[in-house]
């Protein structure tokens, strides 16, 4: 008997992974790529805990527990290794998953600038992200399944709806708070499930309450700097499952780890933004014509065709006459649908 990994997840960002103008990964067409070597150099200084972690929910640390399940942590992500026998050549584990096992994983950013640097969409709204092998419940078809999009960037392709980012909401809480013989009267599901008990309140009324509750839950996460969640179920749709299930003969069900351990990245896009230039000498201020990468790493170089006369002030001003260092992230505004980095010089 032996602990055998069940899957990895990665997490990269371009912010940290990047250098310069040069990509990790891909995010426009004509984009400048690092070479293989540059990438191992990038990950060898690269940590999720600088901006990020990942939170095991109730239900999924009592899946750790009953079914000998070891999450072991590295720079990248984490692993989940399971306590697995020899049976022929494949591995079975120890303790069977139920075919509805799910493990969450809530995804938080840690660092304060993460969203001056990150491009995410809709983080002000009452919408969470996911990224499962299942389609969840309320939402279209055209959701991403991790397995299909493996490695690729976070886009819409994995922003829950409202209703369906609410549903998740209440599905945690309802399988976390499963775990008790006696439900917490604090926690969501067990105010959802007054509310629903209460005889002196309409359907509509239930309804419309249940609905205010969770989106005040989700936005209360958000400004937590909850981004979303991962969840993997041992069953996904198709083929999309995190082990092999040999059902030839019914009375004898059998399931084995997947003879290619699975590895899921979720990769987050840095930010582009228009750098603006203030002079503190003499209050010009000077904005590139088009907008640049948020990058830690490596160096931008700002040449004098990077500004056009709309981006002057005065109009009058001789760009050559500045130094332009790269901005940080700590001075990042929004104005109308563009975002500018504020550069004092």
């Amino acid at each position: 008997m032996f602990y055998k990994t069940l899957f990895n997840v990665n997490i990269h960002h371009g912010y940290f992974l990047d250098s310069g103008e040069k990509k990790f990964l891909p995010a426009l067409v004509d984009d400048t790529l690092l070479s293989g070597e540059e990438k191992e150099n990038a990950l060898e200084n690269y940590s999720i805990n600088d901006y990020i972690k990942i939170i095991p929910s109730a239900s999924t640390r009592s899946l750790f527990k009953n079914h000998r399940i070891l999450l072991r942590s590295n720079k990248q992500g984490f692993s989940l290794l399971i306590s697995a026998f020899e049976d022929g050549g494949k591995y079975t584990p120890l303790i069977f998953l139920n075919d509805t096992s799910t493990f969450t994983f809530e995804i938080q950013a840690t660092d304060p600038y993460f969203y001056n640097y990150t491009e995410l969409k809709n983080t002000n709204e009452s919408r969470l992200y996911l990224f499962s092998n299942q389609l969840p419940n309320g939402q279209s078809t055209g959701f991403e399944n991790i397995f299909d999009n493996n490695g690729g960037p976070i886009d819409n392709r994995f922003l829950l709806s409202t209703e369906a980012s609410q549903d998740l909401l209440r599905t945690i809480s309802e399988e976390d708070v499963a775990l008790n013989t006696s439900m917490n009267q604090f926690s969501l599901a067990y105010i959802i499930k007054l509310i629903e008990d209460d005889g002196n309140l309409t359907q509509q009324e239930k309804t419309d309450q249940v609905s205010k509750l969770l989106i005040a839950n989700i936005q209360a996460r958000i400004k937590s700097h909850t981004i979303g969640y991962l969840r993997l179920s041992a069953k996904g749709d198709g083929t999309s499952h995190i082990l092999e299930f040999d059902s030839s003969v019914p009375s004898d069900l059998k399931q084995y780890t997947l003879s290619t351990t699975p590895t899921f990245t979720i990769s987050f896009i840095n930010k582009k933004t228009f750098w603006r230039y203030i002079s503190l000498s003499d209050g010009v201020k000077l904005t590139t014509n088009s907008q640049k990468w948020s990058t830690k790493n490596g160096f931008i170089e700002i040449k004098t065709d990077d500004f056009d006369a709309s981006g002057l002030e005065p109009p009058a001003t001789d760009p050559d006459d500045y130094v332009f260092p790269n901005p940080r992230v700590t001075s990042v505004k929004k104005e109308g649908n563009d975002y500018y980095s504020e550069i004092f010089i």
